[in-house]
């Protein structure tokens, strides 16, 4: 009854999952489509000049303008559908992370004896939004740590740039020049060089580390875009799937160890490294 049980909850817990990563991708295509149609709205307007402005703003023209509902629509959707596909979107990875963490915590509860985290399915919810604000917090007190960090090593370029000029201090062109040095350099850093994790590397090269990275995303079947909420709970599901003690065919006890890997590589610094990176 109990394996009955896991796999009916494992089930459920799969077509929430791809029915809302489906949902989440159609709504999030429409909202780069129309923030897409916008900008060319703008650049539109931006090259026109003033010129453009009047032009539109000339009663028989404006009014052959607004005739044309399909223009009007179109307009209106591109101010419209970026502002609310946003929350929507929000709204969605909210629903996807607590509906499928509960399913799949009662199938694990059933099939490997694991207790659930919570018996409600709305404290996962809670869950999601503390861990954002953490998460938020986390972010805000890195940025702060990394400003405070570069200040000081300026200060230190400054103070040894000033004794071995013998007193004369650097003009604002030094000071332009030092400041992208700094900019390069703190992009391109993050995790610790030489730290592995089964057979991924955190080396000095950014390339390198980016390669991995994706290669990660890959073994886990996501993009590389996607948040820590989305690498768990692909991890979740893949863990599952090859797990040594529900899959006995050939090769599911590496496939797991791979899965284990990757999902150790792509950790919180990690991905906030690669965001970097990418300029995200």
């Amino acid at each position: 009854m109990n394996k009955i049980l896991g796999y009916l909850n494992k089930g459920i817990g799969k077509t929430i999952d791809y029915l809302l990563r489906f949902i989440i991708f159609v709504v999030e295509t429409l909202v780069t489509l129309f923030a897409s149609v916008r900008q060319l709205f703008g650049y539109i307007l931006s090259m026109g000049g003033c010129l453009l402005v009047l032009f539109i703003f000339n009663p028989i023209v404006l009014f052959k303008l607004l005739s044309n509902p399909l223009l009007v629509i179109l307009i209106l959707f591109s101010v419209i559908i970026p502002i609310i596909g946003k929350i929507a979107v929000s709204y969605l990875k909210y629903t996807h992370y607590m509906a499928t963490e509960y399913f799949y915590d009662k199938a694990d509860n059933y099939l490997l004896g694991r207790k659930a985290s919570f018996e409600n399915i709305k404290d996962y919810g809670d869950k999601y939004k503390k861990d954002l604000e953490e998460e938020r917090i986390k972010r805000e007190q890195e940025r702060l740590r990394q400003e405070a960090e570069k200040r000081r090593q300026q200060e230190e370029e400054w103070k040894r740039r000033f004794e071995q000029g013998g007193g004369t201090y650097w003009n604002f062109g030094d000071f332009s020049n030092f400041e992208e040095f700094f900019r390069n350099a703190s992009q391109n850093g993050g995790a610790q060089n030489g730290q592995s994790y089964g057979g991924y590397q955190n080396g000095p090269m950014g390339s390198s580390f980016e390669s991995q990275y994706e290669d990660a995303c890959k073994v886990l079947e996501i993009s590389p875009n996607a948040d820590k909420y989305e690498i768990k709970l692909a991890y979740k599901k893949m863990a599952k799937t090859y797990h040594p003690d529900l899959n006995k065919e050939e090769g599911a006890t590496e496939k797991f160890q791979e899965v284990n890997n990757a999902y150790s590589f792509l950790s919180d610094d990690n991905i906030e490294r690669y965001k970097r990176l990418k300029g995200n």
